[in-house]
């Protein structure tokens, strides 16, 4: 009974350092953004720059969470989740710090 006990405290205690928070997740995804890791493309979406542990998970977290938007957002206003996207991404563009990589649709990259 003790030993269950034990591996269920330790099991929580390990759960609760490998699951982030929204707030985490997010301040997470900014860091990697500041240093390059993870840009920003022209539909809307985060694309992995450069390689670098944990960025692929976050860039497919971040776009999962996007797409559900730009789902929900066609719906309503009767357009495509592509024409929404790239709305997006012109919001993105202008509220993005300094330092913000963007891909272009035809694959170059620009720093803002």
């Amino acid at each position: 009974m003790m030993r269950a006990l034990t591996f269920c405290l330790a099991l929580l205690a390990f759960s609760a350092t490998v699951h982030s928070t929204p707030a985490q997740a997010q301040s997470y995804f900014e860091q990697m953004r500041a240093k390059g890791v993870l840009g920003e493309r022209y539909d809307g979406y985060v694309v992995v720059r450069k390689n670098d542990e944990g960025a692929a998970s976050v860039a497919i977290e971040v776009n999962a969470q996007r797409r559900k938007i730009y789902e929900q957002r066609a719906k309503q206003q009767k357009v495509t989740p592509a024409q929404v996207g790239q709305v997006y991404a012109q919001e993105i563009v202008r509220n993005a710090p300094k330092g913000t990589w963007f891909q272009a649709a035809d694959g170059s990259w620009r720093q803002k």
